[in-house]
């Protein structure tokens, strides 16, 4: 059985590069945070992770329920502190905000191969 999604949730991407010797204390840093913010009302969930492919690159994801939700989180000493570990970053720390307002399940794609296989 998946999870429920709920639509209208958000997530926060980010994407540091931060040198060498400093990849571990902000993975450490994040994992606090991540922590800390899976308690706050309205998160869904934080993943903190890097790739062995690129060494440099720390990801962080979070889920949010609704807008609201992630509007308190950015006026939040949370955000605050993600921000500083931003100014870590090597060069501009990729930040996204992904606005989820449908998601298709694996019946999209059968639709659409129903539709190919038609023509």
């Amino acid at each position: 059985m998946f999870p429920a999604v709920i639509l209208g949730m958000i997530e926060l991407h980010l994407v540091f590069r931060v040198p060498l010797n400093k990849t571990r204390p902000v993975i450490e840093a994040l994992q606090v945070l991540a922590k800390n913010v899976r308690t706050e009302t309205g998160c869904i969930g934080v993943e903190v992770c890097k790739t062995v492919g690129v060494p440099r690159s720390i990801y962080y994801y979070e889920t949010w329920e609704s807008e609201i939700a992630l509007q308190r989180m950015v006026t939040s000493r949370h955000f605050s502190q993600l921000a500083s570990l931003m100014e870590l970053s090597v060069e501009p720390p990729e930040c996204q905000f992904r606005f989820i307002t449908d998601i298709r399940g694996l019946e999209f794609a059968a639709q659409i191969r129903g539709c190919q296989d038609n023509e």
